[in-house]
């Protein structure tokens, strides 16, 4: 028997309708249970609150505040203040609205994401079963809870780690799993028309958004339908994706000096009009996958490899994250291979589509994402985990036909046994560190016992929220302000002090370690020599989640 995305199960397997239905929910009501105490317990405080989240949340709350697009941390560097352009901007639009709703803060901020991670794991519910029927929506569920990836700095559970978190990674994910469900219904202007709008409100919320566009257009191409009607379908789907990016892009033309300016602190990084940049990713791509955390970009000039051989050693294999080999170097090829020949035998859109999905994400990310962030995998993890969990399911249902199908079937169930042993350590493991995670409102708090009200502070970003009420600039001027994109704009770090003249310097650990890794030797000098003659440290607060922070009063 195999699964197709069109073929029901057979009645004597399903039992009554009624019955099933309240085993569907019951299960799916675990499953979401599951996902919220694993994630809600010391939310404020757990994982412990990082630069790139506050960044965000300090442009949204802006926007609320005053109504300003803009980031006040960043003033003085191509109008951020006023023109916010470093990214997109649907995720901060999003928390804005929250924020009038429940007031702002670290745990509003990240009930977005929670939020977000219910929807996820609500649609990859319908997706799953769309395709294949319960079972497999079922386990796809549970793989998406299950399955550690590494993605992140806590438990490595993607989208426990990234529904916990303000950052806006998991934010297209609900929407494009809603867009994919569209075009699995019978084709029409309407369909198509709304899984564009749906693909481009994505794109808004994180540029990988787009990657779907291409995706259902080779999906449209191939259903058996007359040229004219797929170019009409096609033309649809791209025109309300870009009617939906049209006001930002009319935002970012007017302002598009701030724009080049400020997107060059990432432009550097992914030159899109030179043809080695896309050589260099796709060789560069095992950089994502090979590393424990997937914040750290591929540093430029290093001698790409394909593989990296610790990747695929057995000890590296059972020490380290060895539910992620398995699922990309077993599971992925495995859904591919499995789905496409469904998809040959017997023409199943469904089948199609998952495949289109599970080779044109990876490909695009191969060629386009620079950084090989890990975590902007999560786009694809949804279609991951409904793949191997058809091909799982499909392996189990053969076990009576012969001693090999038998045999492949105990070796699936080992494999998900691991998989889920591996997920609850993880889990177990994350809700005892949140526990112990220190307060960030305390730690605002032992700051403020040495910085008075609307000081000037430079500082970590991270610490923003907690010294909001002090005139804030991030540190992360000081490698902006230094560099050769910074144009007018560009000054040295003791000029930069002295212009807003700073009366204190605050670094976490890892604020500190950025120093050391980025900034220039020179650069790094003349902080150092800066300090020597201007500065005096006044403590050094230690922190469980943030090892410790320095705090430095500026003459």
């Amino acid at each position: 028997m195999t699964v197709s995305a069109q073929e029901p199960l057979p009645a004597s397997r399903v039992g009554r309708p009624g019955g099933r239905c309240l085993i569907e929910a019951a299960a799916l009501a675990a499953a979401l249970a599951v996902f919220l105490v694993s994630v809600l317990p010391n939310l404020s405080n757990h994982p412990a609150i990082t630069d790139d989240e506050v960044w965000v949340l300090s442009a949204s709350y802006k926007l609320v505040e005053d109504g300003v697009f803009g980031a006040d941390m960043f003033a003085g560097f191509y109008n951020a203040d006023s023109h916010y352009l470093f990214n997109m901007p649907g995720h901060h639009f999003v928390l804005a609205a929250a924020f009038k709703v429940l007031g702002a803060g670290i745990l509003q901020a990240r009930l977005v994401g929670v939020a977000y991670g219910v929807a996820v794991l609500l649609l990859t519910y319908l997706l799953g079963r769309r395709l294949y029927g319960a079972g497999v929506a079922l386990l796809s569920v549970g793989l998406l809870l299950f399955l550690r990836l590494n993605m992140g700095f806590d438990t490595g559970l993607p989208l426990q780690e990234l529904a916990a978190s303000i950052r806006y990674d998991l934010a297209p994910v609900p929407f494009v799993l809603a867009g994919v469900l569209l075009l699995l219904g019978p084709p029409s202007i309407g369909r198509a028309a709304l899984a564009g709008a749906l693909f481009g409100a994505a794109t808004l919320l994180q540029f990988y958004g787009a990657f779907l566009i291409p995706v259902a257009l080779a999906f449209l191409a191939l259903d058996a339908l007359p040229t004219r009607v797929k170019l009409r379908l096609g033309g649809a789907l791209v025109g309300a994706a870009v009617a939906v990016g049209l006001p930002y892009a009319g935002y970012a033309l007017a302002n598009y000096t701030d724009f080049k300016g400020q997107a060059g602190t990432v432009e550097s990084r992914a030159d899109l009009l030179s043809p080695t940049f896309y050589v260099d990713s796709v060789l560069h791509e095992a950089k994502r996958f090979t590393r424990p955390l997937g914040f750290r970009e591929v540093p430029r000039g290093e001698n790409p490899r394909l593989v990296d051989p610790r990747f695929l050693s057995f000890r590296e294999m059972m020490t380290r994250r060895p539910s992620a080999k398995l699922a990309v170097l077993v599971g992925l090829p495995l859904a591919i291979a499995s789905a496409g020949s469904r998809a040959w035998r017997g023409r199943s859109r469904g089948d199609r589509l998952l495949v289109l999905c599970l080779v044109g994400l990876p490909v695009q990310f191969a060629l386009f994402e620079s950084l090989k962030l890990y975590i902007y995998w999560i786009l694809v993890v949804p279609f991951l985990c409904i793949g191997i969990a058809a091909v799982a399911l499909q392996l189990l249902r053969r076990a009576r036909d012969d001693r090999l199908r038998l045999a492949l079937a105990a070796v699936t169930a080992v494999c998900l046994l691991g998989v889920f042993a591996e997920g609850s350590v993880a889990r177990v493991s994350g809700l005892r560190t949140a526990s112990k995670e220190s307060s960030y409102d305390a730690l605002g708090v032992a700051l403020h016992g040495y910085v008075a009200s609307g000081s000037r502070v430079v500082g970590s970003t991270s610490l923003w929220w907690g010294l909001r009420d002090t005139d804030y600039r991030s540190y992360f001027l000081f490698f902006y302000l230094t560099g050769p994109d910074a144009g007018p704009y560009r000054k040295t770090i003791p000029a930069f002090l002295e212009s807003f003249d700073a009366e204190f310097l605050v670094l976490t650990r890892f604020g500190e370690e950025e120093l050391e890794k980025r900034l220039a030797l020179k650069d790094r000098a003349e902080l150092d020599r800066y300090l020597a003659e201007h500065g005096e440290k006044l403590v050094r607060l230690e922190s469980a989640s943030y090892g410790y922070i320095d705090l430095w009063r500026l003459r």
